[in-house]
């Protein structure tokens, strides 16, 4: 049986456009990415696109890294196949 709260945390993260995008490009990313590429490529501030990536890192649907004096995020495939899972499993009958 899936967990209720914690879908309903993991769908409140990605509705909004601009996360749907970072979340879009780091799948599609080769490797992690700093958030100055992530803004660049979203075409948003890197402060706005820090502040999306805060909430992601929180519903622990992207892991962080430093690199130096740089944080390179990527996917939590984990976290994301687990979601996705228990999406399934809600919505069937």
């Amino acid at each position: 049986m899936p967990d209720i709260s914690e879908l309903s945390s993991f769908l409140k993260s990605l509705a909004d456009p601009t996360r749907l995008k970072i979340v879009e490009y780091l799948a599609k990313a080769d490797n992690p990415r700093c958030v100055s590429a992530i803004a660049q490529h979203i075409d948003v501030s890197q402060s706005a696109t820090s502040q999306h990536l805060r909430i992601l890192r929180q519903a622990n649907l992207v892991k962080s890294a430093r690199r130096g004096y740089h944080i390179h995020y990527e996917i939590n495939t984990d976290k994301m196949d687990d979601a996705l899972h228990q999406l399934r499993s809600l919505l069937k009958k």
